[in-house]
């Protein structure tokens, strides 16, 4: 069978499977709601010297967090997950495996992020004031933005799930790297009043500029004010994304080759026992 019509039977099997599962739905569900709670709590606030709500200020922020998480955290913990249990093993010994596999999970990852959004974004439409100001125009703005987003940050989670052995080393440094680049990302304050080297920083993660162009489509043009050189920089945000897609899009398949090779079933049984000996 053609294997990118497998990975594609197999993503959606796979999603179809998560949100029949009670502790994934119980994960979108709570995730949700705080995300929500902290949206309603300032959604009566606004950003000084504008009339915009911090909410709506913050949503795209959010938009952008969930892209970056799930499709780099989440997408290097699955696969380094997979490779601990032998499922890439299996694949391996398959025609086309890997292929299949890297589809599905392409395919499993952006459905998941969808439904996330979906659950955020449809409550958000009846008390975030600003939401649709911009119309059906802003919000296909906005569509291309996460769909690029997606292209920038996928590469990104299966170049690091393929570096690291096991889920445990993603979740410890993974972790560590999420809560830096929260932190620079400009989601809960503007970045342009944050320290320089804040700024700097913030300026080399996806996240910022996924974030940045989800707030030139969704937020009024005067919001741009609070942003750094007071504009929206839309094209530099278009092209940082790019670039990021274009080196993922490179390094990510020589490392997942490379991963497929090393893999055997002793490799595999040793990461067993290490793992049982922990336990």
């Amino acid at each position: 069978m053609n294997p990118v019509h497998c990975g594609l039977r197999r993503g959606r099997v796979e999603f179809a499977n998560s949100v029949r599962a009670g502790q994934d739905i119980a994960y979108y569900v709570i995730v949700s709601l705080i995300v929500l709670v902290v949206l309603w709590l300032n959604r009566d606030t606004t950003l000084p010297d504008t009339d915009v709500s911090v909410a709506l200020f913050m949503l795209p922020g959010l938009l952008a967090l969930q892209i970056v998480f799930s499709g780099a955290y989440g997408m290097a913990t699955q696969l380094a997950t997979e490779r601990e249990d032998g499922t890439l093993l299996r694949l391996k010994s398959i025609p086309g495996g890997m292929t299949g596999y890297v589809v599905g999970q392409m395919l499993r990852t952006t459905l998941e992020i969808a439904f996330s959004m979906a659950i955020v974004l449809i409550p958000a439409f009846f008390f975030i004031p600003g939401l649709t100001a911009n119309g059906l125009t802003g919000w296909m703005e906005a569509i291309g933005f996460l769909l690029l987003g997606l292209l920038a940050v996928l590469p990104l989670g299966f170049a690091i799930g393929s570096v690291f052995k096991s889920p445990r080393m993603v979740g410890g440094w993974g972790m560590l790297v999420m809560g830096g680049i929260i932190w620079v990302s400009g989601i809960f304050f503007p970045l342009a009043q944050m320290a320089g080297w804040a700024q700097v920083l913030g300026q080399l993660t996806p996240t910022y500029w996924l974030g940045l162009g989800l707030r030139s489509a969704l937020l009024p043009e005067a919001a741009a004010a609070v942003e750094i050189d007071g504009s929206w920089r839309t094209l530099a945000a278009v092209g940082v994304l790019l670039v990021w897609a274009v080196v993922g899009f490179l390094v990510a398949p020589p490392l997942l080759r490379r991963m497929a090779r090393r893999e055997s079933g002793s490799s595999v049984a040793a990461r067993r026992e290490k793992a049982l000996q922990r336990v």
